[in-house]
């Protein structure tokens, strides 16, 4: 499993910079840089007034599985993130693809 910070305040998943999500999937197949890459299960926090709740009842994980479909990712073992730790960027997003994957290596 791999440690993940989340730096996207305003996911809906987010608490504590950790997710509260068993896993996630970062996408971005054809990506050469960590631009191209996104957070798949990025979900926008539309009640900023709730900004420190987590809108999952779990405590955030501190580890998880980490789907990969960037393909050219020296981490991406069989679709499968193999760092021990990632972060995810992209606070302010409206968009899964205003997200990246900040742990990237092409």
């Amino acid at each position: 499993m791999t440690k993940l910070n989340c730096n996207v305040k305003n996911c809906y998943f987010n608490k504590e910079l950790k997710c509260c999500l068993e896993g996630i999937k970062v996408g971005g197949e054809e990506a050469a840089v960590e631009e191209a890459t996104f957070c798949g299960s990025f979900k926008e926090r539309l009640d900023q007034h709730t900004a420190k709740a987590c809108h999952c009842d779990d405590s955030p994980e501190k580890s998880l599985k980490v789907g990969c479909n960037a393909a050219k990712c020296v981490f991406n073992d069989n679709k499968m993130c193999h760092a021990k730790k990632i972060t995810i960027q992209g606070n302010g997003a409206k968009h899964e693809s205003q997200t990246m994957c900040g742990s990237f290596q092409c």
